[in-house]
C-alpha cells in the first residue's frame, strides 16, 4: 500500500529549462519568467523504505512519457531519496526528465546531502529549489510512497509495545511492509498530517496527487483544502505498482482541455490501466476533490451531528480495507446515510444538505468493481472486497471501546468542528 508517511516528488516538465527565451539565459530563478501556459509537474518521492524498487519503476514510466514526446514547456522533476538498487548507494538529488535526441534522460539540477525527507523544512527547501530550477504558470505535484491517511504517525509504528495506553488499536502495518502504499517514511520518520499542510504551503500548488493509500480520507482533506483547488487522492489502498504515469502524464499535459478535464482524464487513465492489467492486481479507486467544497461539506456534517441522529451500524456500512476486528476507513456518505436512516424530517433534511455539499466537493471519482486490501491479511496475502457503495472519499468512525484512536480522532480539526465538545 503507498500510505501517509513516505514523500517523493517527481517533476513533470519536458522543455530543457528554456523559458526564460527573452530574459537571460538561465535554469530558472531570479530574472526567469515562466512562459504561458508552462506546466511543471514534481514527483516527491521517498524511497528510503521497501516501495524504492516499485518508485523507480514510476520514475521509469515518467521517463517512457516524456521519451514518446509531451508538449513544449511541460516540465517533469523527480525528487529522489532513497536506494537505487537493492545494493546500491542512497542518494538524495532533484533532477529533470528530459528528452535528449529522442531518448529520455535524468538530467541532475541539485545533489543533497543525506536529509530526512519527511520534514516539512526539508520538503520546502526542495520545493524552493523546484520553483528556481522550473519555473511555471501551472504546478503540480504527486507524492509517491506509504499512506495512512488522517492517522498521526505514533498509530501506525510497529515498534509500539503490544500492551499499554500507546498500543495501536488499528494496526495499519499488520503485515511487514506490505507492498501497497501510507505517507513516508523516511527510515523511520514519518510526516504528519500538519506536517504536510506545512511542507507543501510553500509553493501554490494547482493540483495535488497522492500516489499513496487513503489520502481521501476527509479528516485529512479538510485540513489539506488551502493548498491546492484539486487534490486528487484514493480513499482505499493504492496497489504497489502505484499510479502508471506514461498513461497519466499526456493526459495530464493535454492543453485542448481545462485543468479540471485534465484530471479527470487522469484518473480514467489509472482505472482503465488497472482494469486492464495483468501484471498486479485488478483494483483503482480514485477520486478528484474540489477544495472549495469541503468547507460546506463540514457544515453539513456538522449539521447531520447537531439532529437527533442513531448510532453508526458497522456492520451495515461500506469499509475501504479488510481490517479486522475493526474497520479504520469507511465510505463517508454510506456512514451519513447509515446514521441518519429513519430519521426524522430535519435529520432527512441534514442528510439531503449533505448530499448537495458532497456532490460540489467530489467532482469526479471512479474504482473497480471489487478493491484489493492487504491489510489485516496476516500471513494469507490480502483479499479483494465489494465496493458497492463508494462515493469516493474515506471517514473515520470513532468507538469508546478504542480510546486511543478516539482521542486522536476527536483532536483533529474536521471532528473539532463537525462534532465540537465530544473529544472532552
Amino acid at each position: 500500500m503507498r500510505r501517509l508517511k513516505y514523500t517523493f516528488i517527481v517533476l513533470a516538465a519536458v522543455s530543457l529549462f528554456t523559458g526564460c527565451r527573452d530574459k537571460i539565459v538561465c535554469p530558472g530563478g531570479p530574472g526567469c519568467e515562466p512562459t504561458e501556459d508552462s506546466h511543471t509537474f514534481i514527483m516527491y518521492v521517498v524511497g528510503n523504505n521497501n516501495l524504492y524498487s516499485l518508485l523507480r519503476g514510476n520514475v521509469n514510466m515518467a521517463m517512457a512519457a516524456v521519451e514518446a514526446g509531451l508538449p513544449e514547456d511541460t516540465r517533469v522533476g523527480v525528487y529522489w531519496d532513497g536506494k537505487t538498487s537493492y545494493n546500491g548507494d542512497v542518494v538524495t538529488r532533484l533532477t529533470e526528465i528530459v528528452n535528449e535526441g529522442g531518448k529520455a534522460v535524468e538530467k541532475v539540477l541539485k545533489e543533497y546531502d543525506d536529509q530526512n525527507s519527511a520534514d516539512p523544512e526539508v520538503m520546502r527547501n526542495v520545493l524552493r529549489d523546484v520553483r528556481y530550477f522550473a519555473p511555471a504558470e501551472v504546478y503540480g505535484i504527486t507524492l509517491l510512497g506509504h499512506g495512512t491517511g488522517w492517522f498521526p504517525p505514533e498509530l501506525n509504528n510497529l515498534k509500539q509495545p503490544l500492551g499499554g495506553e500507546n498500543c495501536p488499536e488499528h494496526d495499519l502495518r499488520l503485515r511487514e511492509n506490505p507492498e501497497t502504499r501510507a505517507y513516508g517514511p523516511d527510515g523511520d520518520e514519518y510526516m504528519s498530517t500538519q506536517d504536510l499542510v506545512t511542507g507543501l504551503a510553500v509553493m501554490d500548488f494547482d493540483y495535488i496527487i497522492f500516489d499513496v493509500c487513503f489520502m481521501s480520507s476527509v479528516e485529512f482533506l479538510y485540513e489539506l483544502r488551502g493548498n491546492a483547488p484539486y487534490i486528487v487522492a484514493s480513499p482505499a489502498e493504492v496497489m504497489g505498482s502505484g499510479i502508471p504515469y506514461h498513461r497519466m502524464l499526456p493526459v495530464l499535459f493535454d492543453r485542448d482541455y481545462t485543468l479540471k478535464q485534465r484530471l479527470v482524464g487522469a484518473i480514467d487513465a489509472v482505472v482503465d490501466y488497472y482494469e486492464a492489467t495483468t501484471a498486479t492486481k485488478n483494483s483503482a479507486a480514485f477520486t478528484l476533490i474540489d477544495t472549495d467544497g469541503l468547507d460546506d461539506l463540514a457544515d453539513a456534517v456538522k449539521g447531520i451531528f447537531e439532529t437527533d441522529v442513531r448510532d453508526a451500524d458497522f456492520g451495515e456500512i461500506q469499509s475501504l480495507e479488510i481490517l479486522q476486528p475493526e474497520h479504520a476507513f469507511f465510505d463517508l456518505q454510506d456512514y451519513m446515510r447509515n446514521i441518519t436512516l429513519d430519521g426524522d424530517a430535519v435529520a432527512q433534511e441534514a442528510y439531503a444538505r449533505f448530499e448537495r455539499a458532497l456532490a460540489a466537493t467530489v467532482a469526479y471519482e471512479r474504482h473497480t468493481k471489487e478493491i484489493y486490501s492487504a491489510l489485516g491479511s496476516g500471513l494469507f496475502g490480502g483479499d479483494y472486497f465489494s465496493a458497492d457503495r463508494v462515493c469516493g472519499i474515506a471517514s473515520y468512525i470513532p468507538r469508546d471501546y478504542l480510546p486511543v484512536t478516539r482521542k486522536a480522532y476527536y483532536e483533529t480539526p474536521w471532528a473539532e468542528y463537525t462534532q465540537p465538545g465530544m473529544g472532552l
